[in-house]
């Protein structure tokens, strides 16, 4: 169906039409058990160059943590352990001090936190069994950089309360949420002073460590890979039946996501670029194929040079091939919807849009 009629339906009309087209997907691949090595950076590197290094399960398909996973030291020491529900932290995380001791219980639920137990590096509990204050360190994206801040909160068995204050790295307070029984009653955040402020309905997203960044986002070393495929095809061996079409950290949705928010395009417009990717994940060409306008069409290109080294191949038979792809971009509420609802590989059928 042509793009430009997807605005015109909605409800399960919406949705039989597009299901109605979609292409034959790609067989699914359980995840796969895959050991990561990292620097102290915790960048991906080399077996000889780690200091820690990661047992996981991995979906090899939209290249993201799914399953259980553990963090050891380079000498077998166990220092966290926990869970992903396809790239999404999910249930109890442990950490753990150098004696085995445990550090911190947290537990994640969709876009939240519970702390259960905090132990600082004195030994002394500011959290247990889910009550207690706490300050520590955090990072949150700012105009897509990376932050680093602090901030300060409390628990009251399992439930945040009270006011939780966030800071930036040069210890200004960016902003107060305020908590009753684990309800946000409200959120201020001050854009230059606390005089200049802003009431917002939804509380700050934060990520609690740089090794979850990281690992997450499949961070190089780029003094022994220079593209995230690199890795993987020396590292990595893919089960001998596996099979996916060209992928991305986090999945072809996530980066088109991406897409989406840096080139902000106008709503019911959308650009398709056609790309040869070949057998290393490398795009030899990219060439905009439907167009919304020359400025428009550049901000795309531009976006897209960004995130070409993270581009994987294709893969049959558990060996890459070289293939074209048809990326689309677009925005909007509608463009949303669907990319909520409709799977990876329909995005990359070019019947669609073009």
């Amino acid at each position: 169906m042509p793009f430009d009629r997807f605005f015109l339906l909605s409800g399960f009309t919406f949705l039989s039409h597009l299901l109605a087209g979609q292409p034959t997907r790609f067989r699914y691949e359980a995840p796969a058990n895959v050991t990561f090595h990292y620097n102290v950076n915790w960048e991906l590197t080399t077996p000889e160059k780690s200091a820690f290094r990661r047992e996981a399960y991995f979906n090899l398909q939209d290249m993201v943590f799914d399953g259980v996973y553990r963090d050891y030291t380079k000498d077998n020491k166990l220092i966290a352990e926990g869970y992903y529900a396809h790239g999404a932290k999910s249930g109890i995380e442990t950490e753990y001090f150098e004696d085995q001791s445990i550090k911190s219980t947290i537990e994640f639920s969709a876009d939240d936190f519970v702390i259960w137990q905090l132990v600082n590096d004195k030994k002394e509990y500011l959290v247990a069994k889910g009550t207690g204050k706490f300050s520590m360190g955090y990072y949150y994206f700012f105009d897509y950089y990376l932050k680093h801040g602090t901030f300060s909160g409390e628990f009251q068995n399992g439930k945040r309360t009270g006011p939780w204050v966030y800071y930036d790295a040069k210890n200004m307070k960016t902003d107060i949420e305020y908590y009753d029984k684990g309800k946000l009653i409200r959120r201020i955040y001050y854009t230059k002073t606390e005089a200049d402020s802003i009431a917002l309905r939804s509380k700050k997203e934060i990520v609690l460590s740089v090794t979850a960044i990281n690992t997450e986002t499949l961070a190089l070393d780029k003094e022994s890979f220079s593209t995230v495929s690199q890795y993987f095809e020396t590292q990595v061996a893919c089960p001998p039946s596996f099979e996916r079409n060209v992928s991305y950290p986090g999945g072809i949705k996530h980066l088109i996501r991406l897409l989406t928010q840096q080139t902000e395009i106008p709503i019911h417009n959308l650009v398709l670029v056609k790309m040869k990717v070949n057998e290393h994940g490398q795009v030899s060409k990219s060439v905009i194929v439907r167009s919304v306008d020359p400025y428009t069409d550049e901000r795309v290109l531009k976006a897209l040079e960004i995130h070409l080294p993270r581009f994987l191949p294709a893969m049959k038979n558990g060996l890459a091939y070289a293939t074209t792809i048809y990326l689309p971009v677009s925005g909007g509420d509608e463009w949303e919807k669907l990319l909520n609802e409709m799977p990876a590989d329909w995005f990359l059928d070019v019947n669609n849009f073009y």
